[in-house]
């Protein structure tokens, strides 16, 4: 077993890739079992890595690829739109598609939608021009577009200026006051690299408002892809992933659920493989008042996860008006580390988002956290989409 700290797990939450490449490559466990009924490989759009995958821009009307540019008559059918919904004097959570029209466009949203559950699992929209807008009018862009692709939004904290509220969207940028500064926040409220993760519900979409210096891009890899690769190579790994983990949730820490789902084919949709977790909860960059035990095989599997993710990977730099969908049942996402100035910082602003139309069949150990995320019943009350970052 792992060693642990009082009060800290031991498992970095950078770990280091010589280290875990002298395990991975063990040849003793190559030919161990898969879990029953889990397939040797998977195959369709889903399955690609960075090096295969074009990431050319397309325009007009072609949603179904990862790059979509914005054209004139789209942006000025975006411009009409936002027009038409300040013109009814609705509260935000209003947007939809029917008071927010996009005539020309939504089909082309629509084909976006497919792509995220049938296609590559995530599409760039580009070209939207923020400084043309304030910061209502930038919000009303983004949560009009993403009702288009995906009309169920979910809620991302329970309380705003100190009420219960359902805060609907989140700001995304450094809320460290300088290099010293070492509070533990949320990874996406640093400045720092995110190692590969999964976050809750169906679809996360960010909007970037504006960027960095240098640095930040988003990283992407198929979870298809990388279950291939350890079904071939460690498919003792792949036990050890679909075993029950301890997750914590908030302060119930009598979570136990896999980290990798097997979905089999029903008839309707074909079989699936999905990855959720994030490696902060278990690491010791993240205090706790209880210590979680791992099996070297565990610290192993998430190992395993990250670099074979960063192999694996697409790179993509989030430009000021790009708005990234990604399938989070199927793309596990990081970033790497930027730098701001005091002119220009990366701000970015997150939904997440469900479309039932195409929604993936969620997984029943999941069930009660998608209910949490999406379902009305359990509303803390009004939405909010607040304009701006708060303070810390």
């Amino acid at each position: 077993m792992v060693v642990i700290a009082p009060g800290y797990t031991s498992v970095p939450y950078y770990p280091t890739h010589d280290t875990w490449a002298a395990k991975y490559h063990r040849k003793d466990d190559v030919n161990a079992a898969l879990p029953h009924g889990f397939p040797r490989q998977l195959s369709g759009k889903l399955v690609w890595d960075g090096e295969d995958l074009s990431l050319a821009e397309h325009t007009g009307d072609d949603g179904t690829e990862c790059v979509l540019k914005l054209n004139d008559s789209q942006l000025a059918e975006l411009d009409a739109a936002i027009r038409h919904f300040q013109g009814l004097g609705m509260p935000m959570d209003q947007l939809n598609p029917n008071t927010f029209p996009l005539p020309s466009l939504h089909h082309v949203l629509r084909a976006v939608s497919d792509n995220l559950h049938k296609g590559y699992g995530f599409t760039m929209i580009r070209g939207i021009p923020v400084d043309n807008y304030n910061a209502e009018e930038n919000m009303i862009i983004y949560v009009g577009v993403s009702s288009h692709i995906a009309p169920v939004r979910g809620r991302q904290n329970s309380y705003f200026n100190q009420t219960s509220e359902d805060v609907m969207v989140t700001h995304i940028t450094n809320y460290l006051r300088s290099k010293d500064d070492d509070r533990i926040l949320p990874a996406g409220h640093t400045d720092k690299e995110i190692t590969f993760h999964s976050d809750i519900g169906d679809i996360v979409s960010l909007y970037a408002l504006d960027e960095p210096v240098t640095g930040g891009e988003s990283l992407l890899a198929s979870t298809w892809r990388l279950y291939n690769e350890i079904a071939k190579t460690r498919p003792d790994l792949i036990r050890v992933l679909a075993d029950n983990w301890p997750v914590p949730i908030g302060t119930d820490y009598s979570v136990q659920r896999p980290l990798l789902y097997y979905l089999p084919s029903d008839g309707h949709d074909p079989e699936r493989i999905t990855v959720q977790f994030s490696r902060r909860p278990f690491s010791e960059i993240r205090p706790k008042s209880w210590p979680i035990t791992l099996t070297e095989e565990q610290v192993e599997a998430l190992d395993t996860i990250q670099f074979l993710c960063e192999k694996l990977a697409v790179s993509i730099q989030i430009k000021k008006g790009d708005i990234q969908f990604i399938n989070n049942m199927s793309v596990l996402h990081g970033r790497m580390g930027y730098e701001d100035d005091s002119k220009q910082r990366r701000h970015l602003i997150r939904l997440w988002l469900r479309d039932p139309e195409n929604a993936w069949a969620t997984p029943n150990q999941l069930q009660s956290r998608w209910d949490k995320l999406y379902h009305s019943k359990h509303s803390n009350g009004p939405q909010v989409y607040p304009l701006e970052p708060p303070l810390h």
